[in-house]
């Protein structure tokens, strides 16, 4: 039965991909700003929740490890903000410049062989 607000069978689901990607970021000092640097990017969308932030956008998401150390006032690399995230949807690459979310893998295995 669909429509009525029950759920809605298998057969009929969407078997099609996920265009979104995202991160979900503690709340604390490096997740802040993350959560700054993201929201004044276009195409991203950023959720305050009690405790964490939801930072997510079409396609791919791009967070520059620069920026974010602009942000705060030191340093960052990859294991940082990996440490301050609970999750993450899409697939994720982190080089020396910037960790990278992709929703379609052939472009991710892209940043990965180069």
């Amino acid at each position: 039965m669909t429509g009525s607000g029950g759920p809605v069978p298998v057969e009929e689901q969407s078997q099609s991909a996920s265009d979104r990607v995202g991160i979900v970021m503690s709340k604390s000092v490096v997740g802040d700003a993350v959560a700054d640097v993201m929201r004044r990017q276009a195409g991203v969308t950023v959720l305050d929740q009690p405790t964490f932030w939801e930072i997510k956008a079409a396609g791919r998401l791009r967070i520059s490890f620069e920026e974010v150390g602009q942000e705060l006032g030191y340093e960052v690399r990859s294991y940082q903000l990996q440490v301050e995230m609970s999750t993450h949807y899409g697939r994720l690459v982190s080089t020396d410049a910037e960790l990278m979310l992709f929703a379609d893998p052939i472009e991710a295995l892209e940043h990965l062989s180069t």
